[in-house]
């Protein structure tokens, strides 16, 4: 076999594979696994001021609610209040029982697993705040915590590095 052979068939690999990758990725994406959404929304402040940027996260307390045990998000706007989504931004969550959980990253914008919280309450199975879905809109009781330690930094983020061998260009 030639090299203008053995790239030809490479590429057809890479094609095949590429196809079975995209494919894979597909299997469901039809809208037969999700489940059913209803509106839900709601308000939380932190020692009286909403926490901007917060992300709000319901965690299911029974059995998954569709094959990706999907979970409904919700980021905090300048007014404490946020809007449920579970697969496109608003359309809300399944019903069922949840327990909600709280992270609140130091900068939105920038992927971290820094939470200004100290990850005070982002354990489902410690959460003191339990909600339920109905199959109407959902208007969920406001969280008002008081008293939390709240840091603007990197707690629970990124490590610095120790220094390192100079790079060369």
């Amino acid at each position: 076999m030639n090299s203008q052979q053995t790239l030809t068939r490479l590429n057809g690999i890479r094609l095949g594979m590429l196809a079975l990758a995209t494919s894979l990725a597909c299997a469901g994406c039809g809208e037969d696994w999700q489940a059913e959404t209803y509106p839900a929304y709601g308000t939380i402040t932190i020692n009286g001021e909403p926490p901007v940027g917060a992300l709000i996260q319901l965690h299911s307390t029974g059995d998954a609610k569709d094959k990706r045990d999907s979970l409904p998000w919700g980021l905090v706007q300048e007014d404490g209040s946020y809007t449920l989504s579970t697969y496109e931004m608003g359309d809300g969550a399944p019903t069922g029982e949840y327990a909600v959980t709280i992270r609140w990253s130091p900068n939105v914008n920038t992927p971290t697993l820094a939470d200004r919280l100290n990850n005070a309450y982002d354990n489902p199975a410690k959460s003191e705040w339990k909600v339920t879905i109905t199959d109407d809109e959902n208007e969920l009781p406001p969280i008002e915590i008081t008293g939390a330690k709240v840091t603007n930094g990197n707690a629970g983020g990124r490590r610095r590095l120790p220094p390192g061998p100079a790079m060369g260009n």
